[in-house]
């Protein structure tokens, strides 16, 4: 068999196998965090580290949940996208909801910083990425978040 025919085998193969996995594993990271002069505001998701190097990508869903006295009406949630650059010095990013889109800027090291929205205001954040946690997915293709 000319070492063409070989290639063209041992790549086959390799595509029947990969093809044959029913599932992949992926990794997630928490994310955790306040915001609010007085904390009010709990984010609690999952992201998906993007690139490899600094500035490493973090991506996904996060749940704003307001657990201030204020609540009167019970406990308020939002969904939002949260997109960040993290490097030992910075983090940066946005957190998109369905009302408003605000920018981040903290500090790598403690997640401490500024949430600034539409209305100009800055407003306290602290946010934390916690270690990777291996989670199941049948994603072959690409990455899901």
């Amino acid at each position: 068999m000319p070492r063409a025919g070989i290639m063209r085998s041992i790549v086959a193969a390799l595509l029947v196998l990969t093809a044959a996995t029913p599932t992949a594993w992926a990794q997630s990271y928490p994310a955790s965090g306040k915001i609010g002069y007085l904390q009010e505001w709990e984010i609690t998701g999952s992201l998906a580290k993007g690139a490899i190097r600094a500035p490493v990508d973090y991506s996904g869903t996060v749940t704003l949940r307001h657990i201030g006295l204020c609540s009167i009406n019970g406990v308020e949630q939002k969904q939002a996208r949260m997109q960040l650059k993290v490097s030992s010095l910075r983090l940066e990013g946005t957190l998109v909801m369905d009302d408003d889109e605000c920018r981040i800027v903290a500090s790598g090291s403690s997640g401490s910083g500024l949430l600034t929205c539409r209305s100009g205001q800055d407003i306290p954040i602290n946010l934390l990425i916690g270690k990777a946690v291996e989670t199941e997915t049948s994603d072959r293709v690409g990455r899901s978040p």
